[in-house]
This record gives C-alpha cells, structure tokens and sequence, in this order.
C-alpha cells in the first residue's frame, strides 16, 4: 500500500518529466480539419494574430492527433495524482504495479505502470510519464494481471470515476462495490 512519502517519489518523478517536456507537450494544440471535398486537411495553430492555418499532409494529422493523445494521457495522469493522495489519506489502498504479463489489454503493455485503487486497475501509465528508474522502489513488479488482489472487477470508467470520487471525500467504503454498481 502507497504511503504518502512513496507518493511524494511518484510525484516527484513525474514532474521532473513534465519539466522535461515543458507546457507545449501538455497545452491546448487544435485538431486537423479535413474540409467538406474529403481530401484537404488543415490545420489551425497558434490563436489571436499568432494564428494560422495551413494545409497538412495525412501522417501530419497523424502526429498532431498522437501528440494530442500523448499529451492527454500525461495530463490525465499528472491530474490523478492530486486524487491519489486524498485517497491514500483516506486509508485506501494504492498501489503502482508492472505486470511481467498482462492477458486482455488491446496493447502491448509492457514496461507501463498501472495504478490500482483497491484491488482496481484504473489505468495504464506510460513509461514516458513515469520512468520505472525514478521510482522503481516504489512500483512493484508483479508476475500477471490475474491476481485475485489485483485485477479486472468487471467495472467501467464510469463505475470507477463514481467509487474514486466517492474515495476521495470519505474513508471506509467499499470502493469496488460502487464501480461495480455504477458500471451497470
């Protein structure tokens, strides 16, 4: 279980990689356009006087959209970390992990850590967000995804984001048992 000087190594960790990165990697980048002939994208950067459009190619769009979604998922999980703490104060488990295999995700998950709330696995973290190296006496290494303690409970985000949110307010609930009501 994650205590809070643990999480300061986690939160220290990460944030030496957003000062890495730097606020264009997690700001505001518009998507492309793909305009009503169904060949031509664009795409729109920069606002007030500084803005401009321009013409971009498919593997353009592409790398906007990656960059977008990279920037989400480090923003996403940045952001989680202020919930994780009211959760651990609460006296709930928390818990960082590696699975050496990881059977049922839609992609190779290898060397991504994943957080687990009670027993939940919320969500994957990549090793560009969090370095194993920075806080590998932090995150266990556990050999699969199919311990009983720690596995899929048949939840949603939905479910999950309901039993996170209620964690953070009151301690003593039965976190698993909300996902799963709400994920119905």
């Amino acid at each position: 279980m994650l205590t809070i000087e643990n999480l300061k190594k986690i939160c220290d960790a990460a944030m030496a990689v957003v000062a890495e990165r730097g606020q264009e990697f997690y700001g505001w980048v518009n998507p492309p356009e793909l305009a009503e002939d169904g060949q031509t994208i664009t795409h729109t950067s920069g606002w007030g006087d500084a803005e401009k459009t321009e013409e971009i190619s498919v593997k353009q769009a592409l790398d906007i959209y990656k960059g977008k979604l990279d920037g989400g998922y480090g923003e996403r999980f940045i952001m989680s970390l202020g919930l994780i703490a009211s959760l651990v104060r609460n006296g709930y488990s928390v818990r960082f992990v590696q699975f050496q295999s990881e059977v049922g995700v839609p992609f190779d998950a290898s060397g991504w850590t994943v957080m687990v709330i009670e027993t939940m696995p919320i969500f994957h973290i990549s090793p560009d967000d969090l370095r194993l190296a920075d806080v590998a006496d932090v995150v266990e290494i556990l050999p699969d995804n199919q311990a009983p303690e720690v596995n899929w409970k048949n939840t949603n985000k939905v479910g999950e984001f309901k039993a996170l949110l209620a964690g953070s307010l009151e301690p003593g609930l039965d976190l698993v048992k909300i996902a799963q009501e709400a994920s119905k």
